[in-house]
């Protein structure tokens, strides 16, 4: 028994001492690895170089700012009132003034000011003396002043029968001219004038589209107000006026030459039991007579007048486009003139 519980107590003093000799084996080289390791690792050093060009990459090759002659951007444009040369129409001259502001106004990502409004600003030959500058210096000057991107100008020229039409676009950064674009035709109706209007519009603004929907040209309207009939409406209403007056005049004068009439047959009747004087019965005849007269001249006159109403009518203008364009008397190079205003 005693020598059992000897065994017993070697076999369990035996692991314990393997234990911390093992324990005692192993911690040395654990100690000296950990120092080893940790000056020597490159991932500190390595990992925070590598991050730093990944968040400036997008800012090294930013997007262009968009120019203003972009068509994605706003172009702002401002269009000057035509300058011409010659003995040129006011109401073709007018005509074209209002197509070009329609035809610009449908191009797409295009602001126009209209020559109303630049009218109200400047006064383009009375401002060229006072800047003292070139004409595209001024034009640029003018521009600035209005706070838009380019400028539309168009010169107009007419010698013997031919036009001549040059329209320009122009930077008002830079003072230079964009593009530009020319015409030359013969004079006819007027109509030849507005026919003009989206080719020089279209080469003025190569780079850019039409609005959905639109159409290049001048509309049918604008055409029809060019040559409108030549009567105003007052003209129509006056004479139809008349002519109904005339056959109300007319109709009145027969009812009293009716009446006279049936007053003189019955002062006849009655002369064969009554005394009747004959100057009253004459009296009765030439008045009956008269208005007989008065109503046969006054219906031949409202029938006359119905007729020329009715021919009026064809001639008249029923929408008032002579009237939409109205010449105002503004700006010619070298002198005085007229340019052309008009309201639609």
């Amino acid at each position: 028994m005693l020598s059992c519980l000897l065994i017993a107590a070697l076999a369990a003093a035996a692991p314990g001492s393997g234990a911390t000799k093992s324990t005692a084996a192993k911690k040395p080289p654990a100690t000296k690895a950990a120092p080893a390791e940790r000056p020597t690792t490159p991932e500190p050093t390595v990992s925070p170089s590598a991050a730093v060009p990944q968040p400036l990459q997008p800012a090294a090759a930013p997007e262009p700012a968009p120019s203003p002659a972009s068509t994605s951007s706003l172009l702002r444009l401002a269009v000057l009132d035509p300058t011409q040369g010659g003995d040129v129409p006011a109401r073709p001259l007018a005509a074209f003034s209002q197509a070009l502001l329609t035809e610009l106004r449908k191009v797409e990502r295009v602001s126009v000011i209209g020559m109303s409004e630049v009218r109200e600003m400047i006064a383009y030959e009375k401002n060229r003396q006072l800047l003292n500058c070139g004409e595209q210096d001024c034009l640029a000057e003018i521009g600035g002043a209005l706070g838009v991107d380019e400028l539309v100008s168009t010169n107009v020229s007419l010698v013997a029968s031919t036009y001549t039409f040059t329209m320009k676009r122009m930077n008002t950064r830079r003072g230079k001219i964009v593009q530009s674009s020319n015409r030359t035709f013969d004079k006819r109706d007027g109509e030849e004038v507005l026919a003009v209007v989206g080719p020089m519009v279209e080469e003025l603004f190569p780079d850019r589209h039409l609005k959905p929907g639109r159409t290049r040209g001048v509309d049918k309207e604008v055409i029809r107000r060019l040559n409108p009939p030549p009567l105003p409406r007052w003209v129509f209403a006056t004479t139809a006026a008349l002519a109904v007056g005339c056959a109300a005049g007319g109709g009145v004068a027969g009812y009293m030459m009716t009446s006279s009439a049936a007053d003189y047959r019955n002062r006849t009747t009655n002369s064969v039991t009554s005394v009747v004087s004959g100057s009253e019965l004459k009296a009765l005849e030439n008045r009956a007579n008269a208005e007989g007269t008065a109503a046969t001249a006054l219906l031949a006159s409202a029938g006359g007048l119905a007729v020329v109403a009715v021919i009026e009518a064809l001639f008249t203008d029923w929408h008032d486009d002579r009237a939409a364009i109205a010449p105002q008397p503004v700006i010619v190079p070298g002198g005085a003139g007229a340019a052309v205003s008009f309201s639609f």
